[in-house]
């Protein structure tokens, strides 16, 4: 019976004076709202990130030489270290090389500029290369040095104009190659790698036709999985010392200490803004309490009655802490309502640019934290009302 009157006397005072109520909310609405778009953004933000990097390559490592006056041509990466990754560290799922140089290409009337990469076979794998047309190198590619190239779907757009270039020839400087494929990126590096707008893959063994060369710029491995990554990096940079000079510089590295600094970045942030959310429930709770201490001494009479109709203190506390609470779950609802609908439709408008998924446990933090601020900063005007005299709050205009 205590609960179904307080219930009943807190939804009868708050109908009694809606603007007042409504004004009332509106800093819970605006304080959940908030958390529910902080969650969701930092949510979204991280499994970007996260994503981005993954698909780059987080599970692989990568080495290079550095080049400086002591550098010798025993120290270059050379397929035979490759093939002593691939058999020594167990970790070691794939293992790829590359070759780079610059070339230039006729698009129309016009030259420009690309970077020819010459490519081992499990490069595609390794770096989540996208055939759009065509086909990847298969083996016969390799063993018989056929001049045959991938290319960009950016060199495809500027030197054939809309033709489909499978088939056609296409020279680089003094060297020409037959399209058999065209690809980009899976995940973009906006020109940070060996694959930029205008790259032409050839088969690594033409390298050496070119160039004379016959070594790696840059060197691959994949592990199975990302945590096998640490390990995985030492015992590649064991294994090269090893099999070369000590004190060769080599620079040995993968993604996955990216990624962790990108986790650290987004935790950081969330934490920042939960706060600011956080601070504008409590300005929230501030107003509450500040309203509902005026309630108290505009309702006076109306305690004195019906403390002289024999309301216990306990039951006029209820009725006061119920009305800040059901004030600060239905601004907690509607700022979540507000905050998932401006969610979805934000999600509408990217389309599928970017994957936002609404954290439903930060939903459920949100209602509850807002109520717990309501009824929290509700019970000093709550215990004021429930100690007022009966006969002095009767005697009050």
């Amino acid at each position: 019976m205590q609960w179904r009157e307080g219930i009943k006397f807190a939804l009868w005072a708050l109908s009694a004076d809606k603007l007042k109520a409504t004004l009332t909310m509106l800093g819970v609405i605006i304080g959940s709202s908030a958390i529910v778009l902080v969650v969701t953004i930092v949510s979204t933000g991280k499994e970007y990130i996260s994503s981005q990097i993954q698909g780059v390559g987080a599970n692989i490592a990568f080495a290079s030489l550095v080049r400086g006056e002591t550098t010798r041509q025993e120290d270059e990466l050379t397929p035979e270290d490759m093939q002593a990754l691939r058999e020594t560290i167990p970790s070691v799922k794939a293992a790829a090389g590359t070759y780079d140089m610059p070339a230039d290409y006729q698009a129309g009337d016009r030259t420009r500029r690309a970077r020819l990469v010459g490519v081992t076979e499990e490069f595609q794998t390794i770096r989540n290369l996208k055939i759009t047309s065509g086909r990847y190198f298969d083996d016969e590619d390799f063993t018989s040095r056929s001049k045959v190239c991938l290319v960009t779907d950016r060199i495809a757009e500027l030197a054939f104009r809309g033709d489909p270039p499978l088939g056609n020839e296409m020279r680089l400087d003094q060297f020409r190659c037959t399209i058999i494929g065209t690809f980009r990126e899976s995940i973009p590096t906006f020109g940070q790698s060996e694959i930029q707008n205008e790259t032409v893959l050839i088969p690594f063994p033409l390298v050496r036709s070119i160039t004379g060369d016959n070594f790696f710029q840059v060197m691959y491995v994949q592990a199975s999985s990302p945590e096998q990554v640490p390990t995985m990096t030492e015992e590649m940079r064991r294994l090269l010392h090893t099999r070369h000079r000590p004190e060769t510089p080599y620079s040995i590295d993968n993604l996955s200490s990216l990624l962790e600094t990108a986790k650290d970045v987004s935790f950081a942030m969330s934490m920042v803004l939960l706060c600011i959310a956080i601070l504008t429930l409590i300005t929230a709770g501030t107003g509450i309490m500040n309203i509902m201490l005026v309630n108290v001494s505009q309702r006076t009479k109306e305690i004195g009655v019906r403390k002289a109709l024999g309301a216990r203190p306990s039951e006029i506390r209820l009725q006061f802490l119920l009305e800040a609470g059901f004030i600060s779950f239905a601004g907690a609802l509607v700022g979540v309502v507000i905050a998932v609908a401006l969610t979805y439709s934000v999600s509408d408008l990217i389309e599928s640019s970017v994957a936002i998924d609404i954290p439903w446990a930060g939903v459920t933090v949100a209602l509850l934290l807002a109520t717990g601020v309501g009824v929290l900063f509700g019970y000093w005007p709550a215990s004021s009302a429930a100690k007022l005299d009966p006969i002095l709050a009767m005697r009050t205009d």
